[in-house]
């Protein structure tokens, strides 16, 4: 057997720059000579093609070395592409996509994948617990680090949880990012239940929140997915699937499949994307003001009565009955409709035929269906007024309504299988493009309403859904805690319906947690393969909420919230260690699948599982731990058992076997997963068909009554309680039941008139915002130099206005900062846009020049984030451009 490489020792000196004679000799290479061995490989960093990784980290080998290929998937991302790693001597020396996952989910992987054995070889990685000895923190602060053994790492750690399980376990805060698909949700939260702390905190307010409670709200539950085998107009509001949607290598080449069948794609967003770039329309919207657009698309295809009103009247509640206070009527629970049969307001059950337009009196008031709320609310709405608003012509508006009404085939079906069923092949998408601003639920709602309207929903072409009705509780009125149990206040007054976590909001209670009545002090926060400060708008006060908490940080690198820990625990990577992977598939096909270690070139002891599961035992909690594991795992045959302690492996081989039904663990170790496709019957009648179609069933919510139900709980406990820090206007604009002009209008276009541009942000294929990129030589060398650093995209007209050159260092001022970095003209964003991505700006001294260059635009984002969700408001800032 050939020995592994040496473990590579990163010591930090006084300064914080590397301590260069710390490094081990035997090590096989120092960093400049690694960094010149995959320079000389740039050439071969395909997406798809093979790549010979870290030859120079082993000695020449007398005999041939053993090949192996292993399955497992990556987790750069969450596309959790399946990846075949070629394995020679011990060594990775290439990572592809996995060929046997083409029907499944991805044909190939990206940059990031491809390039992903860096992660594990990278010599700038965490090798060893550090202990901070400057108690002053700060970005700009050294904080002296030294290293420390695991046995003095846990017990700092342990005794000072058991101090804070005694007196408040909610004083401790876990949160975790990317590190929800290392280990699973499920293992903090099992954590958290058996600690006592309710504040296990997930990152979903800056990637998706809005989206998916515009969705909790409309249907029960989150998670849908365009029918692209059999769509023939898929319209794209903002979601980039060429790059970095959360679904991109199935969407990618499905897209492409389907463009060569016929498919037009429409893109409505300010700059023009990979996305747009390859559409058959790119229409540059002025940012925030999509709703305004969809709003006028619904408007057209009522006035044209282009719309399906047997879905509307059989699916949805737009029949029920709205009272002049704006709540649907009810008889007890159940809500009221207009028989057309007997002339009266009945619930809608056997017998009874509801009409979908009109207005009547009930009880001696005025009453009208949801529908017409709805549509007499779209009376300015028109294509002029929308273009107004949204910077496009009224014709364009005018033609894309025209494209929906033709290509939606309403009343037809057609047959897939032996299944014949509902022809609605249009399609609506979305995933940041809409949501992640003020009023991100407000502006999906829209968008699913305008499918509502057409009959998308789980039809053929359309948009399949998830887990109907799940969930009804998000149906309804939320609940509107106060005082806060959470530290990022979920599901209280401030956040109602914040079902997915507000991470963002963590450190402004931490901060000042009286001003938001948290009835206790946080004091220690566990951080787990995030970089949450860096992540989220504002980052300035983000941070400065870490100088108030003790914090211990688990990551493979030092990262900006690394350093302003006080512990910081190295981590395994994903080729390094076992985990029931998330996984993701597409409207037809299912799988369950599991990473495997490959490699471990420094010998680490530790990942998230292991550090959870010794602080637990430390704890005395273990036992407790188990049954919440039990719980959160929904495990039934095969369990977790109490009493003894469990292996990585053996813990995913226990979820495996409870997952699949008990096949064998050498299916997951030799082919890394196992798939089931989904048959027509399951993909488009078990969703709406079975929940929602007909009398005596609940409806999905075109009219949300829920959010007029909750508006009047904010209200009320608002006033209960004397909360000051709560605008009940503000509130009542966010909770409309239905969505309106107002939703186009966030506070910084209301506020910062004097700002001339719109500041957007976006996501690029090669870098994430953890710091594992960044130090990657393939990704920033051998891509081009143009990764080296984001720019700031400007309209070359714009640009000339104000007397720049195209590569000229600008300024880029708010209302909450000012940041630097050079413009790059183009003609592919509007006018009165500017468009930076946020992967860039690292500060730390520990890593090289090159791996902190660009803009850390996040620094300068306003945030005011949606009131609904919790939703991060990225794309609402408006800013300045002088030249530096």
């Amino acid at each position: 057997m050939t020995a592994s490489p040496a473990p590579l020792t990163l010591t930090f000196a006084t300064d914080g720059a590397p301590d260069a004679s710390a490094r081990s000799a035997s090590a096989g290479a120092s960093r400049r000579d690694l960094l010149k061995g995959f320079a000389s490989l740039a050439a071969l960093a395909t997406t798809t093609g093979a790549l010979p990784m870290l030859a120079p980290l082993r000695p020449a080998a007398a005999q041939p070395l053993a090949a192996e290929s292993i399955k497992s998937i990556c987790v750069h991302c969450v596309n959790f592409c399946g990846i075949e790693v070629q394995r020679v001597g011990g060594v990775i020396r290439s990572i592809g996509p996995d060929p046997a996952r083409r029907d499944v989910y991805n044909h190939g992987i990206c940059p990031k994948g491809v390039a992903g054995a860096f992660q594990m070889y990278n010599p700038y990685r965490l090798k060893t617990p550090l202990k901070r000895t400057n108690p002053k923190k700060g970005l700009d602060q050294d904080p002296k680090w030294v290293e420390i053994s695991w046995e003095e790492a846990f017990t700092t750690i342990t005794e000072r949880m058991a101090r804070i399980k005694a007196t408040n376990p909610s004083k401790l805060i876990w949160q975790h990012g990317h590190g929800k698909y290392l280990i699973g949700d499920q293992f903090p939260l099992a954590f958290g239940k058996a600690f006592g702390t309710p504040n296990i905190i997930h990152r979903t307010t800056t990637c998706e929140s809005a989206r998916h409670v515009a969705d909790d709200i409309t249907w029960g539950y989150h998670g849908f997915l365009p029918d692209i085998e059999h769509c023939n107009l898929f319209v794209v509001f903002g979601s980039n699937y060429f790059e970095a949607e959360q679904f991109a290598r199935w969407m990618d080449h499905a897209v492409t499949d389907a463009r060569e069948r016929g498919m037009k794609v429409v893109v409505v967003e300010p700059r023009l994307s990979h996305v747009g770039a390859k559409a058959d329309m790119w229409i540059p919207v002025r940012p925030g003001k999509d709703v305004a657009i969809v709003l006028a698309l619904s408007k057209l295809l009522i006035d044209a009565d282009q719309i399906d009103t047997d879905f509307l009247v059989t699916y949805t509640n737009a029949p029920q009955l709205v009272g002049p206070d704006g709540r649907i009527l009810r008889a007890g629970d159940k809500p009221l409709v207009w028989d057309t049969v007997s002339k009266s307001a009945r619930p809608f059950e056997a017998g009874v035929v509801p009409t979908l337009r009109g207005s009547f009196t009930v009880d001696g008031k005025p009453v009208k269906t949801a529908f017409d709320v709805f549509a007499e609310s779209l009376a300015e709405m028109t294509p002029e007024a929308a273009g107004e608003i949204a910077g496009v012509p009224a014709e364009t508006i005018r033609e894309l309504a025209g494209m929906i009404a033709r290509e939606a085939r309403i009343g037809t079906t057609t047959k897939v299988g032996d299944l014949t069923h509902r022809y609605r092949p249009v399609m609506i998408h979305t995933w940041r493009g809409m949501t992640a601003r003020e009023f991100g639920v407000q502006n999906w709602r829209s968008g699913l309403i305008l499918q509502m309207l057409i009959g998308n929903p789980d039809a053929v072409g359309g948009m399949i859904l998830g887990p109907v009705g799940r969930s009804p509780a998000y149906m309804a009125p939320a609940y509107c805690e106060y005082p806060p149990k959470r530290v990022d206040l979920a599901k209280s007054v401030y956040f109602p319906n914040g079902h997915h976590d507000v991470c963002q909001q963590v450190a402004l209670t931490v901060l000042d947690p009286k001003a938001y009545g948290l009835p206790y002090e946080p004091e220690m926060q566990i951080f787990y393969a995030t970089n949450r400060p860096v992540s989220t708008s504002d980052t300035t006060t983000q941070f400065k909420s870490m100088e108030k908490t003790f914090n211990v940080t688990i990551e493979i690198h030092m990262t900006e919230t690394a350093w302003m820990s006080d512990i910081v625990l190295p981590d395994l990577g994903f080729l390094e260690s076992w985990h029931f992977a998330p996984t993701r598939s597409h409207p037809f096909a299912s799988n369950t699948g599991i990473r495997q270690p490959i490699v471990n070139p420094y010998n680490l002891q530790h990942d998230g599982f292991t550090i959870l599961w010794e602080l637990s035992k430390r704890l005395g909690i273990r036992d407790a731990y188990v049954d919440a594991l039990n719980e959160r795992w929904s495990l039934k045959t095969h369990k977790f058992e109490k009493g003894r302690d469990y292996t990585p492996r053996e813990a995913v081989e226990t979820i495996w076997l409870n997952a699949t039904g008990g096949k064998s663990f050498d299916i997951a170790v030799k082919e890394g997963f196992v798939a089931s496709r989904k048959t027509p019957q399951r993909v488009y009648m078990s969703g709406v068909e079975d929940k929602y179609k007909g009398p005596g069933k609940p409806k999905m919510q075109l009219y949300a009554d829920s959010m007029a139900g909750t508006f009047e709980k904010v209200k009320q406990t608002v006033e209960k309680n004397g909360i000051k820090n709560i605008d009940v206007a503000q509130y009542q604009i966010a909770y409309s039941p239905i969505p309106r002009k107002e939703h186009a209008f966030p506070t910084p276009h209301r506020e910062a008139a004097d700002m001339p541009f719109y500041l957007i942000t976006f996501k690029s294929m090669y870098r994430n915002q953890m710091a594992c990129s960044n130090t990657n030589p393939i990704l920033n060398f051998a891509l081009g130099k143009d990764t080296l650093e984001n720019r700031v995209l400007i309209n070359t007209t714009a640009a000339k206005t104000l007397g720049l050159a195209d590569g000229d260092e600008v300024v880029i001022e708010t209302r909450v900062g000012k940041v630097k970095g050079r413009c790059k003209f183009t003609e592919g964003i509007r006018p009165d846009t500017v468009g930076i991505s946020y992967h860039y700006g690292h500060q730390l001294p520990v890593f090289p020049a090159y791996a902190r260059k660009g803009i850390a635009v996040n620094r300068v984002l306003e945030l005011h984030p949606d009131k609904i969700s919790g939703m991060n408001s990225f794309n609402d800032t408006k800013c300045r451009i002088t030249k530096a």
